[in-house]
């Protein structure tokens, strides 16, 4: 009799804690759901944050079929010229050192400086030329200029208009991760081809190395490289020539463009040109993380646009 009692004793315990289990399963609903462990339920972040209401100001902006369309920045009072790249209709990125070359102190660059490419119907007048309105210098670039070798171009015009004849735009997107998400990289660059010749352009298909790599490359140079004072920053990357290195010699004579990525018909800026590195016993180039200057850049280009 004693073990009928215990058995259904056991059995009303056992069914008590049953029924306030089923409870608590009937009283948790949606509203309980916590944001913040969105992993839980198996919910995943969105590649670069890319909700349409959640998109950075330069994302907004990016082009979803583009093409790698370096320019060139001249002056009527200098024999030589800057690289840059459209990232607006009026707006462009360019290494600032080169740019400072380019601009006397007391000389405003709307009296001198201009975009010339050969595309005439971006342009349709002035023999192509777009004169430039205000230069942006990084407000660190006389700090350290290596590491904040960016200015940001306006143009006193915009280009007319940004799409080529195959529906792809000359406007360039800005990479917003430190991290890239394909290490094939392309470098489209002007260099010293002849002597008695203008300089000729090509497109270098360069891998990106790792941080150790780049400084035991650096390491070979023969002479103390003075604008590197803290070596290769974490906002840096570099890239070495693997495959074709009796064709491209990084110590000759050039004008290093931006350093490009593609993912599928998009084509990103993700690097911006340091210094050059005129020794032929070091096979790299280094370049400053576009990402790194992301918020600067933004609220110059595109000021009306709310920052995350």
């Amino acid at each position: 009799m004693k073990k009928g009692v215990t058995f259904l004793a056991c059995f009303i315990v056992c069914l008590k804690v049953a029924c306030s289990e089923a409870e608590v399963r009937k009283l948790f609903n949606i509203s309980h759901v916590n944001s913040s462990d969105y992993m839980r339920y198996h919910a995943l972040h969105l590649f670069n944050n890319d909700h349409p209401n959640r998109l950075r100001p330069a994302l907004k902006k990016c082009p979803m079929s583009n093409m790698l369309f370096p320019v060139k920045i001249f002056s009527t009072e200098e024999p030589y010229f800057c690289s840059a790249v459209f990232i607006s209709a009026d707006f462009l990125l360019a290494p600032a050192m080169c740019l400072k070359l380019m601009q006397p102190v007391d000389d405003h660059p709307s009296s001198h400086m201009f975009v010339l490419i050969e595309a005439e119907h971006v342009f349709y007048y002035e023999g192509g030329r777009r004169y430039i309105n205000k230069i942006f210098y990084h407000p660190k670039l006389e700090e350290e200029p290596v590491y904040h070798n960016l200015a940001v171009v306006k143009l006193r015009n915009p280009i007319r208009e940004t799409v080529m004849a195959n529906g792809q735009s000359i406007v360039a997107c800005l990479w917003s991760e430190i991290k890239l998400r394909n290490n094939k990289v392309y470098l489209g660059e002007w260099f010293k081809y002849h002597p008695e010749q203008n300089p000729a352009f090509r497109w270098l298909d360069v891998p990106v190395i790792t941080r150790k790599e780049c400084r035991e490359e650096l390491s070979k140079n023969k002479v103390i490289i003075p604008e590197f004072d803290r070596g290769v920053a974490e906002t840096q990357l570099c890239v070495k020539d693997k495959k074709n290195s009796t064709m491209i010699e990084f110590c000759e004579p050039r004008s290093s463009g931006p350093l490009f990525m593609t993912l599928g018909n998009t084509v990103y800026v993700v690097g911006m040109p340091t210094v050059h590195i005129d020794d032929c016993n070091v096979q790299i180039e280094v370049f400053n993380q576009v990402s790194s200057f992301l918020d600067w850049i933004e609220a110059i280009v595109w000021p009306h646009f709310e920052p995350l």
